[in-house]
C-alpha cells in the first residue's frame, strides 16, 4: 500500500494501489501505521553515541536493546494493550452497508456504500480513525495518557492555615478600685 522512496524519503501510495472496500476494512489486519515509533528518547532513530569507534558498536547494540526501533509501516492487529493479549484497536461498520449503484462511475458492477469503517483505540482512548469510499480520517482527543500508565497530575497543595484571631487582653483588675470576686 505505502512505500518509502529511498532518494527522497518521501511516502507514496504503491502504483496499482486501490483503496479497499468497507468489507475488507473491517478486518484490522488491512490497516497499518505511517508513523514511526517514538522511542523513549524522544526520536524515531537513535542518535549516535559521542564515543570512540571501538565502544561505538557495543554502546549502539546496548541502547537499540533497551529501545529498539520498530518497522515503520506494519500491521495494527500486532498492537496489544498489553504483551500476548488481543489487538488493541477495535474495528466496526457504521451506518447503511446497503451497495448502491455509483451513477458517477459509468461502468457496470461499480457500486457505491455509505457506510464507515471505524476504528477505535483501546490503548490511547480518545484516538479513532474513520474512513468512508476511499477517504481517511484520524482523530485524537485526550490527554496523551496511554491506558494502564500511571497519569501524573500533581494535587493543589492544601489552602494555608489562617492566623489565629488574636485574643484582647484583659486589664488586670487594680485591687484599689475593683472590689475581688
Amino acid at each position: 500500500m505505502l512505500a518509502q522512496d529511498e532518494e527522497t524519503n518521501e511516502v507514496k501510495y504503491g502504483e496499482e494501489f486501490v483503496f479497499p472496500k468497507i468489507e475488507e476494512l473491517r478486518d484490522i489486519k488491512t490497516w497499518g501505521n505511517v508513523h514511526q515509533v517514538i522511542l523513549m528518547a524522544g526520536r524515531v532513530t537513535h542518535q549516535p553515541l559521542d564515543l570512540p569507534e571501538e565502544e561505538l558498536g557495543p554502546a549502539m547494540e546496548e541502547l537499540e536493546a533497551k529501545d529498539p526501533t520498530v518497522e515503520r509501516f506494519r500491521d495494527i492487529g500486532e498492537h496489544a494493550l498489553f504483551p500476548g493479549e488481543q489487538s488493541s484497536w477495535i474495528s466496526k461498520v457504521v451506518g447503511d452497508t446497503q451497495q448502491y449503484a455509483d451513477a458517477n462511475a459509468g461502468g457496470e458492477g461499480d457500486n457505491v456504500s455509505f457506510a464507515v469503517n471505524v476504528l477505535k483505540s483501546l490503548r490511547w482512548p480518545g484516538a479513532v480513525t474513520v474512513s468512508k469510499n476511499g477517504k481517511c480520517c484520524s482523530v485524537y482527543v485526550g490527554h496523551g495518557l496511554k491506558k494502564g500508565d500511571p497519569s501524573y497530575n500533581p494535587i493543589e497543595p492544601p489552602t494555608v492555615q489562617e492566623d489565629p484571631e488574636e485574643e484582647e487582653e484583659k486589664p488586670e483588675p487594680n485591687p484599689l478600685t475593683e472590689p475581688p470576686i
